[in-house]
């Protein structure tokens, strides 16, 4: 009897203990350098957008340098227009007195009141041009030549009125001659100090030009340079929070497939940031833990039940041989089917545990698939911005091309003044013709001829000196065409290059969408893992079911053993029902049994 009694004694099912191998694997868990340039605990969409929002102040820095290099050289474009047009002013000032020193020897040979006449309104038109091209200088040595030539205009003004006009009057020739030589030694050095003007006038426009040059050089590099460093390293960030986005999000996709397939041994994750990925880490490596020491449990658990019914099969055939070991063997029974049912209770608990864990993470899961909506609603405006990059691109081409049209109509004044240069050669090979002529009327005039005839030659001089003039001013007009065809070219080779830059920063664009579709295709990796995460609860709801019919099939045979022991005449019935409850609750426990199998610890 005391043999057979220690047999039926149920042992209590003891729980399982974690290793100390298991437990520095949890110690083992700390934070290791994680760090995207310290936005390790920033979430994924604000992560984009700081990368985002870093290459559109690069792209407005360049934008204003580049919005202000052009604004310089429109300016400089402005100056070289200006210099230009006070050029044609001076040269055409310059005609003017010519004409006037004409109109006063042919006074001084042919006298007349149409000569007076032609005179004085040149002189009008002289100090008209005079009065409007003051405002229009710049430095003082050109206002100081500009007074040069005034004082010595009002002088030649003043000997024509008052001595030379006297003189004729008079029939004066010795202070007629007198006075025409110091008239038109006056001419020359108000013929000089002209040159002088145009050259200063000159080089100011050759500044204006060179610093034409440097803005659209300044421009070209800026634009280059600029575009060149925020493509790269916006593609360096985005590549390298894009890899380590993928990384730690496939080592979560990993443990997930791992723990699915019942393997409960898989390495710690150990990725511990405030990000959505951190947070989904950290719910798998507790999901783990909890689970694993679940299934240690149910293992155990099972296990007990399952010796405890081979022992109760083994006590229901001795006792059909021994009945009157029937009240001691159904009173120890009722002890261990009592403690099956309390564990059966505490399994019950601690799966429904699981099971919120589980829940739990499929809510964390939720989270990072709306984080990644966000991710890709940054994707969106940083396409539209791009967008309004390629607009201001636009209006860069716009300027420059404005900047080429001024230029050609610049070398279009460069032409009519061409045009009025050969008027003034034509007039001085009239003029020229004009003193031979005269000279043969002298010479057959004989004696009364001579003074004739010195004022012939001195207007032949003034027409050689004309025609010599107008060749320097052929020459200068030539280079100022040369200097605006420079221009043009350079001009029309920088619209070129403003040209070259909209379509890299349109290629920008494409890369920006190439990278939407990416962060398109990590949000559809998210949403598998919620997926598999939302199965994984509906499992873990079955299991709890199945556990919940094992306690209740541990009740049932507490009650069976407990109705066997109150009535010891129907003993035999009892045995069959305690028979038939232990094959049960030992299917029951192979049931357990095979889904603990499932599980790797």
């Amino acid at each position: 009897m005391r043999k057979l009694g220690s047999k039926l004694k149920l042992k209590k099912a003891e729980k399982p203990k974690i290793t100390n191998k298991e437990k520095k694997k949890v110690k083992a868990r700390k934070v290791k350098g994680n760090g995207n340039f310290g936005l390790k605990n920033v979430k994924i969409g604000q992560k984009f957008g700081i990368i985002f929002l870093f290459i559109f102040l690069l792209l407005g820095i360049s934008t204003g340098i580049v919005a202000n290099s052009m604004s310089n050289a429109s300016s400089a474009v402005d100056t070289l227009e200006r210099r230009g047009d006070l050029a044609i002013t001076i040269t055409e000032i310059s005609s003017q007195v010519r004409g006037k020193t004409i109109m006063a020897n042919q006074y001084i040979q042919f006298g007349g009141s149409n000569n007076i006449q032609k005179y004085y309104t040149e002189v009008d038109e002289v100090n008209q041009l005079f009065e409007g091209i003051r405002d229009q200088l710049d430095t003082d040595e050109q206002i100081n030549i500009l007074n040069e030539v005034e004082t010595r205009n009002t002088e030649m003004d003043r000997i024509f009125k008052e001595e030379i006009t006297e003189a004729y009057s008079q029939d004066n020739n010795s202070d007629l001659r007198f006075f025409s030589n110091n008239f038109n030694n006056l001419t020359i050095e108000t013929m000089a100090y002209f040159d002088l003007l145009v050259q200063s006038v000159n080089e100011e426009r050759q500044s204006a030009l060179d610093n034409t040059h440097t803005s659209q050089d300044s421009a070209m590099s800026t634009l280059v340079i600029s575009m060149v460093v925020s493509i790269v390293i916006g593609i360096i960030m985005i590549l390298l929070i894009s890899r380590n986005v993928s990384k730690n999000l496939n080592k979560v996709v990993v443990m997930s497939d791992e723990i699915a397939d019942g393997n409960l041994s898989v390495e710690p994750l150990s990725y511990q940031s405030k990000d959505e990925i951190g947070k989904l880490a950290k719910s798998m490596n507790t999901m783990q833990d909890n689970l694993k020491q679940i299934v240690q449990n149910i293992s155990g658990t099972a296990t007990t039940v399952g010796t405890q019914s081979e022992e109760l099969s083994q006590a229901v055939n001795e006792v059909r041989v021994g009945s009157e070991q029937i009240a001691a063997t159904m009173e120890e029974l009722a002890s261990g089917t009592e403690t099956q049912a309390n564990y059966a209770g505490d399994l019950s608990q601690s799966m429904k545990d699981f099971v919120t864990h589980i829940t739990q993470a499929n809510k964390n899961g939720e989270e990072i698939n709306g984080s990644a909506g966000q991710v890709l609603s940054k994707t969106e405006e940083g396409n539209q911005l791009m967008a309004t990059s390629v607009k201001q691109m636009g209006s860069i081409d716009a300027i420059v091309k404005e900047a080429v049209e001024k230029v050609r109509g610049l070398d279009v004044q460069s032409g009519e003044i061409s045009k009025l240069v050969s008027v003034i050669k034509d007039i001085a090979d009239q003029t020229n013709l004009l003193a031979l002529n005269a000279a043969i009327e002298a010479a057959r005039a004989g004696e009364h001829g001579k003074g004739f005839a010195v004022v012939a030659d001195e207007v032949r001089k003034l027409a050689e000196q004309v025609g010599a003039s107008v060749s320097d001013i052929t020459s200068i007009v030539t280079n100022i065409q040369t200097e605006s065809n420079a221009v043009t070219n350079a001009l029309e080779e920088g619209y070129q290059e403003v040209e070259v830059g909209t379509k890299q920063i349109k290629a920008t664009d494409a890369t920006f969408i190439d990278i939407k579709n990416a962060v398109n295709d990590m949000a559809v990796t998210i949403k598998t893992v919620t997926d598999g995460l939302t199965k994984m609860a509906t499992e873990s709801d079955k299991m709890n079911a199945s556990i919940e019919e094992i306690a209740s099939i541990s009740e049932e045979s507490a009650a069976g053993v407990e109705e066997t022991s109150a009535s010891s005449e129907e003993a035999t019935s009892s045995l069959e029902g305690i028979a038939n409850g232990s094959d049960e609750l030992a299917r029951s426990a192979e049931k357990l049994n095979d889904v603990v199998r499932q599980f790797k610890l």
